[in-house]
Formats: C-alpha cells, structure tokens, sequence
C-alpha cells in the first residue's frame, strides 16, 4: 500500500506500548517498538482490527469507520 492509499494510521502521540494492536492484527502489520505503534504497510490489509482494538484511541483510519472500543 503506497503513501496515498494508507486508510490506516497510528497519531504520534497517545500510543502507550500495549500491544492490543499486535495481537488483534489478523496480517501481522502491527509492530510496537519504544512504546509507539507501527504500522507494516506492507503487510497491511486495512481490516481495521488494529483501530477497533486500541483502547487509547490513537489508530486511524481515513473513512472514520473504525472506532476505539472502550
């Protein structure tokens, strides 16, 4: 997925480490390095797993479809 089609992305800030992402990423494009999620785009899908899961709020989407749970 290139710069102008990524649906999917993490704020640079609020991100706490908690690897909710990882675990709920269906592709394996989730990776939380110092505490600051990363996304693969290589590897993404944009399922949106990753945005429903974090519970901070800090994953993205560019449709605004996904939302945190809480």
């Amino acid at each position: 997925m290139d710069d102008e089609t990524r649906r999917i992305w993490v704020a640079d800030t609020g991100c706490i480490g908690c690897r909710l992402c990882e675990r709920a990423c269906p592709a394996g494009a989730m990776r939380v390095e110092d505490r600051q999620a990363r996304i693969d785009y290589a590897l993404c899908i944009a399922c949106g797993m990753c945005a429903t899961a974090c519970r901070k709020g800090v994953i993205h989407d560019a449709l605004g479809i996904y939302a945190p749970a809480h």
